[in-house]
């Protein structure tokens, strides 16, 4: 989102900018409110781009060619005057309002998010949580939209002083054109080559999304030879810029790997808007109306206080907004926008003479201003505002994870494994015969709580979110871009019985129980997992890289050839029946899914089981507990979301496929008849919106050992 564009002639105002500017945000506001069928309304954001580095870059070169410099501290000053005053207000307003609605637990994350905002570096902590795959958060952050703010500001930290060093002396502008073209073609590699490898980072990183910005630039400084072409041949190029633009707001949609090649198509299109928008036959009388000029005027306000608006309002009345809901808040956002530009913007970029002389002070007064917004942003996550819920000393949020689980006969029970992943031993000998686990009748009688949360229950709520199976800090949990299963080899390492745990990381949540399982009998445990990775015969999309996931089909493969190798006893095979997104649509269905994880686990040597998958939570679990511990049931789940996608159909479909069993535990977690408990035995169940915690995972083991021992003789 650029800074408010100059007022006056002297430095390039041109009303069809201000218009332009007011169709990128417009389409930015309905697209983040889900109206008028904008699903593609975020490439308003490529459309700023593109005008903040044609702006900018002529605002320079016309200094640097009228007085023969470029004064880097009065452009920093004038920024400073043009964003902070009007960002401050909406940071601190949103960081107060944020912290009220928001999860307790979440308070600590907010208030980092808004300290990065302040920092301009909110697309770097924005990027580096979309790459995490367990990211604990449930809702949007509230300062999300600033990180194209900080991408832009990160640009203006760069290219004056660039221009700067490169504009000197005579051809001046031929040596800018050189870099730019330079930096454009860099940058558009790079978003290339990233796009594939991690989407997040190329959609918010400066080096690439740099290459817009300079399409702009270029276009800038190519101004005076654009002047001697045609007028009217390239004003009706405007109009293919308009089309182009259009095309990519009403057609373009979440699914797309963006940036990527896909940019071209708005990026273009703004470079043809601005070349041609004040052109004869040119577009620009129809950008250049009143109201489109009037959104332009405050497209800066609008785009700050917009996305606080969207996402505070949900929260604060407790569901999902309607059409009309969001109606309203659309316009109450431009109500407020309008309310900050005429009260802060505009007083700021257009009054305080004294600072307008005096650039080092207002320089000075920003950096204040920024470092008081840090200091008391931060202070949820450094205790300087502690989060009432969680610092009120209840044993149920102390930082005590409470007792061991109970052990059963035979059993010697730590609380946290200390068994390391060992190398991968010889085959087991052909014909090996499972130990017999625990009966049922040692099993504890499972009781769901309701109320209150429970004093000393398990894990501690403070910890829940990080409570997890060891295998990814073990390097045993594979991430997206590896396509061969570590060596992971846990248990007894001269046991007679191996048992190979394969799947996503819905497979790996059983991991607690499987150990502690197999230390009770003596078994050995090897681990193929990897996330987001369903063990299917199918091509499936990965959502995080947005693209087909070939990496995952590598895996399976991969894995097969291991499990040949290793001859397990019993293979356990896990996966989120949610995360199955294939690439055909034709594959969407439960008999597709079905078959085509039945034809991999047909290529598994020896006996195989399904697990069929956890009951779906559709929210934050440990975020709801944090804000309803005085009436848990509040985050109950109700069976229409746990049992969504026919819960077990898919197992059963695959089972009969390729010859497998069934092992269903959803009576041991969704515990009676009505809706799920998300607190049982003492125990909160989920850590995340989808995961197991270990503690609930581990006190499943009795269970899990009584499931294998019914299982048919392989």
């Amino acid at each position: 989102m650029p800074a408010p564009a100059a007022s006056n002639a002297h430095e390039g105002f041109r009303s069809d900018v201000e218009g332009l500017r007011g169709v990128a945000v417009l389409m930015v506001v309905l697209f983040h409110a889900g109206l008028a069928g904008m699903i593609g309304g975020f490439v308003g954001v490529d459309v700023f781009f593109v005008i903040s580095g044609f702006l900018i870059t002529g605002l320079l070169l016309r200094e640097h060619e009228r007085s023969g410099r470029i004064g880097l501290l009065p452009f920093y000053a004038r920024r400073a005057r043009r964003l902070l005053p009007a960002a401050i207000v909406v940071l601190l307003a949103t960081l107060f309002v944020g912290l009220q609605l928001v999860a307790p637990l979440d308070r600590p994350s907010v208030g980092l998010d808004a300290a990065a905002a302040a920092l301009s570096i909110g697309n770097i902590r924005f990027a580096s949580a979309a790459g995490d795959y367990f990211s604990s958060v449930a809702e949007p952050s509230p300062f999300l939209h600033f990180w194209s703010l900080a991408v832009e500001e990160q640009f203006y930290l760069v290219w004056p002083a660039l221009i700067l060093l490169v504009a000197r002396g005579v051809h001046a502008r031929q040596r800018v054109m050189v870099v730019l073209v330079a930096v454009v073609v860099a940058s558009f590699a790079a978003n290339m080559v990233v796009i594939d490898a991690a989407a997040n980072w190329a959609f918010y990183s400066l080096p690439t999304r740099a290459w817009e910005l300079g399409l702009g630039g270029l276009l800038a400084v190519g101004s005076t030879a654009l002047a001697r072409l045609p007028g009217r041949a390239v004003g009706l190029t405007g109009w293919f810029g308009l089309l182009a633009v259009a095309v990519a707001a009403m057609t373009f949609d979440s699914s797309l790997a963006y940036p990527g090649a896909a940019a071209l198509l708005p990026s273009l299109g703004a470079v043809a808007l601005l070349a041609g928008g004040s052109r004869p036959f040119g577009p620009g009388r129809l950008l250049a109306v009143a109201p489109l000029r009037y959104l332009g005027r405050i497209s800066y306000s609008l785009y700050l206080v917009h996305w606080p608006i969207l996402v505070l309002a949900p929260m604060a009345i407790g569901r999902e907004p309607d059409v009309t809901t969001s109606v309203v808040l659309v316009g109450a956002s431009i109500g407020a926008a309008i309310a900050c530009w005429a009260c802060i913007e505009t007083p700021f970029r257009t009054g305080l003479p004294s600072l307008a002389l005096r650039p080092g002070r207002t320089v000075s007064f920003g950096l204040a201003a920024i470092l008081a917004v840090v200091v008391v942003a931060a202070g949820p996550s450094l205790g300087v505002a502690p989060v009432e819920a969680i610092a009120a000393g209840d044993p149920a949020i102390a930082e005590t994870t409470g007792a061991p689980d109970e052990a059963w006969p035979g059993e010697v029970v730590t609380p946290t494994p200390t068994t390391a992943p060992t190398v991968v031993p010889t085959a087991t000998p052909a014909g090996s015969i499972a130990p017999s686990p625990t009966p049922t009748a040692t099993l504890p009688l499972d009781a769901a709580n309701t109320g209150a949360l429970p004093k000393g229950v398990k894990p501690a709520l403070a910890k829940a979110r990080s409570d997890e199976e060891r295998l990814r800090g073990d390097g045993c949990l594979a991430f997206e871009s590896i396509t061969a299963p570590p060596t992971c080899v846990y248990g007894a390492k001269d046991a007679t019985y191996t048992v190979a745990l394969v799947g996503d990381s819905h497979a790996a949540q059983w991991f607690p129980a499987l150990e502690r399982l197999a230390k009770h009998e003596g078994w050995r445990i090897v681990t193929f997992v990897k996330v987001s990775c369903p063990f299917i015969d199918m091509r499936v999309r990965n959502v995080a890289l947005k693209r087909e996931y070939r990496e995952c089909a590598d895996f399976n493969d991969a894995t097969i050839a291991r499990l040949a190798r290793l001859q397990p006893d019993l293979t356990l095979v896990a996966m989120s029946r949610i995360a199955i997104h294939p690439v055909r649509d034709g594959d969407d269905t439960i008999a597709a899914k079905g078959a085509a994880i039945g034809r991999m686990v047909a290529r598994i040597p020896g006996r195989t089981a399904l697990i069929v998958d956890t009951p779906w939570p559709g929210r934050d679990i440990p975020g709801c507990l944090s804000s309803h511990q005085d009436d848990i049931d509040a985050c109950a789940i109700k069976r229409g979301n746990a049992f969504t996608d026919h819960l077990g159909s898919i197992e059963a479909v695959a089972a009969k496929t390729g010859g497998a069993s069934v092992i269903d535990l959803t009576d041991r977690i969704c515990v009676g008849a009505g809706s799920c408990p998300v607190v049982v035995n003492g125990m909160i169940v989920y850590r995340d919106m989808s995961h197991l915690t270990a503690v609930f995972s581990r006190s499943l083991a009795p269970a899990l050992g009584a499931a294998i021992a019914r299982l048919p003789a392989g």
